[in-house]
């Protein structure tokens, strides 16, 4: 105890702001593993930077998008992939990440275009199910210049319209 007291720290920086954690650690895996590791104040204000934050909204590759939604993500938490959106004639991407201790992700599809470069089609929070480790959205299709998001059941949660 001592050493983490010595060592430890009790905050980290996260797009350019300090977030004070729950406790002190020394060992990011620490960190990482605890499910309560940032202080309660802090999880409002981290939820509110996370859906924040602007991305793209045009992309000049892959690289590109990698690095603005890296630069979301907040420290320990999971970023990951969808599988990708069903649509004839068009492709694209989904990436989402977790929003700490609030059981919600942010989702973010990106159409890809020619030369490589993409575009943000739709970017907004959803809710993971209830009492589930599942998330909210289970599948995406294309339907006459729509993307149509459906849950494990095969309902509607959202639609958005997407421009050519």
């Amino acid at each position: 105890m001592a050493y983490v007291e010595a060592f430890g720290s009790d905050e980290m920086d996260y797009r350019g702001e300090k977030i004070r954690l729950s406790k002190k650690y020394v060992d990011y895996d620490d960190y990482k593993n605890d499910p309560a590791n940032l202080a309660a104040s802090e999880i409002p204000r981290v939820e509110k930077l996370m859906t924040d934050a602007k991305v793209g909204p045009d992309f000049a590759d892959w690289h590109d998008v990698a690095r603005q939604l890296s630069n979301i993500k907040f420290p320990g938490y999971g970023m990951g992939s969808d599988d990708d959106v069903v649509a004839v004639g068009r492709e694209f991407a989904v990436r989402f990440m977790e929003i700490p201790q609030v059981a919600k992700e942010r989702y973010f599809v990106l159409e890809k275009l020619e030369g490589g470069r993409f575009r943000l089609a739709d970017d907004f929070v959803a809710p993971r199910d209830p009492g589930s480790a599942f998330a909210r959205i289970s599948s995406i299709r294309l339907a006459d210049d729509r993307l149509i998001y459906s849950d494990r059941n095969g309902r509607v949660v959202r639609e958005t319209p997407v421009a050519r």
